[in-house]
């Protein structure tokens, strides 16, 4: 299900924005759509999530629309997510990915965003190298709560050097908080070496079903996104 919603794509390089092409996974008969020209809300349905806690339980089954660039070009990645965040682990945000070609279970990721945890939403980052690990921050401005109750953020994932860093930006943009350092991301000296190319995008996940009979199986949770915007530029030196 889409909706119009606000997303902006900044590239610094020569490339055209609407060279990008934009991708879909697990979210079956959805056209892809350039995020260029409209805002979007993604329906999430219940049991899907992106993590791995271990080799053998690689889950990432949750929507997911992306493009993908050189790695080499990524500099930065922004999103404002919001969504009724009610049920244990609802979640949307950005998932920057690094694909593993040879084996799709060994794809390293981070994910940022906001997570519904102990009755309340916070600020989630899951970073997976080869398995998953998980932080959460609070939310503490009050324009991170829209009109209707249901929390909201901006989300940063920057590149410095070999890392990426995760920011929330907050008081209009003009500040920015520290949420995670991810020291692997861009990281050549490691045993599996830099990607070439590299996924970036948006996703919604609902690991956890509604509780109570009143709830149907099928009912999952819209995740809203505006103000996306992509900054690449080929890194020299």
């Amino acid at each position: 299900m889409l909706f119009a919603t606000a997303i902006c794509l900044l590239l610094t390089t020569s490339a055209s924005s609407s060279s990008l092409q934009w991708h879909w996974l697990n979210n079956p008969n959805i056209k892809p759509v350039s995020p260029l020209a409209h805002p979007i809300t993604i329906h999430v349905p219940p049991d899907t999530d992106i993590w791995r806690p271990s080799l053998s339980k690689h889950n990432f089954t949750a929507p997911y629309l992306y493009t993908v660039i050189p790695a080499a070009h990524f500099q930065s990645v922004q999103v404002t997510v919001t969504a009724p965040w009610k049920t244990l682990y609802d979640q949307g945000g950005l998932v920057v990915a690094f694909p593993d070609r040879h084996s799709p279970n060994r794809t390293r990721f981070i994910k940022a965003g906001i997570e519904f945890n102990d009755g309340a939403p916070a600020l989630g980052v899951v970073a997976t190298d080869v398995l998953s690990d998980w932080s959460l921050s609070p939310i503490v401005t009050t324009e991170q709560q829209t009109k209707e109750g249901d929390a909201k953020a901006t989300i940063l994932v920057e590149r410095d050097g070999t890392d990426a860093w995760v920011y929330v930006l907050e008081n209009g943009g003009r500040t920015r908080r520290a949420l995670r350092q991810v020291t692997w991301a861009f990281n050549e000296d490691d045993a599996q070496g830099l990607a070439r190319e590299m996924q970036v995008g948006i996703y919604g996940a609902k690991p956890t079903e509604e509780a109570g009979e009143e709830h149907a199986r099928e009912e999952g949770i819209d995740v809203s996104f505006s103000g996306f915007a992509l900054r690449t530029g080929l890194r020299r030196g």
